[in-house]
Formats: structure tokens, C-alpha cells, sequence
């Protein structure tokens, strides 16, 4: 036999992988609302910062654009090797520090040791604790953007955005947006229930 298969393999049955039925089970999903008008972060003669957020009841979703009218050099330019650097030692000047903080004084950040997906399947989150998901990522030399998740939403107050760059001259930036706007989009949001008589 060749290096390829010639057959197909041998039908799963329905009933036989649990694991993967329980996964696949459509227990509902919510479509979250949008916050209308993106927010400026941070905006200096090289590099500006924009945010696009969305609102559910358990989280709020940004999106982070950054746009550089020059493209990054040296290692500014590489912003996942700069992530190992950083757990290995001091937080070099050429990474994007990227933030989020609440009225209550919670924070999130995208720093490597407080991504919530860097840490251990095993290891149990404080409830209340703000988690910081990275859910994805585009965009060429000079335009990028970063989509994260941050749970549990916020439920009272204003959001503040955050943003640094040493390297590229981008000093610690904030931008507020108020919890209205917010509570505006979340009541937005979209749920589709499961069906009443799918089996458990």
C-alpha cells in the first residue's frame, strides 16, 4: 500500500464517539451588539490605534486595528516572537502593549503572562477575574488586527481602552467609552436558543 489510502475510511457511527457529540450539541448561541462608532485609542504621526467593540451579557468583544504609515523594522515587526522574548525576561520596548480596564478596577491586558489562553487547562480562574482570549488575527506589514474577548462583560461604569508602544513613540494612550453605549449595544445582542426538544 501506497503513502495515500485508496478507501475511504469505514463510516463513524452516530452513537459512537460521545466526546464529539457532546461537543457538537447546539446547546444556543448569542450574536453579540455592535458599539456604532470605532474609538480612536491612540493617534501620533506614525501609528494610530482604533478599537471596534461588541457587547453580550458575559463578554465584551474588541477588535483592535493598528495602522503604521511606515512599516515597523527590527523586531517591532514581529510581534509573536516578541511575545516568547517577553516571558523570558523584561517586556521589550517593541511590543504593542494592548489593555482594558474597568470601573471597578479590574484589568486585562495582552501581556503573555496574563492571556487566559497562555494559562494551564488545570488551573482554576478567580470567577470575577477579567480573562483576555485572543480569538484571531490579520493584515499586512503596516495594518493588523487583533481580535480578543474579554469575560466576563462589564456591568456597571465606563470601559477604558489602553494602549503603549515605546519603541514606536506611542506613549501610554487611553480612551473612554461610556457604559450607555455599551448597555446600548449589548441590548443589541442576538440569542438563538436551542430547540425545546432536542435530547440532553
Amino acid at each position: 500500500m501506497g503513502f495515500f489510502p485508496t478507501e475511504p475510511p469505514e463510516p463513524r457511527a452516530e452513537d459512537g464517539d460521545e466526546e464529539w457529540l457532546a461537543y457538537a450539541r447546539f446547546e444556543g448561541h448569542t450574536v453579540p451588539g455592535a458599539v456604532p462608532e470605532p474609538v480612536v485609542v491612540a493617534a501620533t504621526p506614525l501609528v494610530t490605534v482604533i478599537a471596534t467593540l461588541t457587547v453580550a451579557d458575559d463578554e465584551l468583544g474588541v477588535t483592535w486595528h493598528t495602522i503604521c504609515r511606515r512599516v515597523p523594522t527590527g523586531p517591532a515587526a514581529d510581534q509573536l516572537a516578541l511575545r516568547e522574548v517577553a516571558r523570558r525576561g523584561p517586556l521589550p520596548d517593541e511590543f504593542l502593549r494592548l489593555g482594558i480596564a474597568y470601573a471597578d478596577g479590574r484589568t486585562a491586558t495582552n501581556l503573555p503572562w496574563e492571556d487566559a489562553d497562555e494559562l494551564d487547562e488545570d488551573e482554576e480562574l478567580d470567577p470575577d477575574r477579567l480573562r483576555w482570549r485572543t480569538r484571531g488575527g490579520s493584515g499586512t506589514p503596516t495594518v493588523a488586527t487583533t481580535s480578543v474577548v474579554v469575560a466576563p462583560g462589564p456591568d456597571a461604569g465606563p470601559v477604558t481602552l489602553v494602549c503603549e508602544w515605546p519603541a514606536l513613540g506611542v506613549a501610554e494612550h487611553r480612551a473612554t467609552v461610556p457604559h450607555d453605549v455599551l448597555d446600548r449595544a449589548r441590548l443589541l445582542a442576538i440569542s438563538v436558543e436551542p430547540l425545546e426538544d432536542e435530547p440532553a
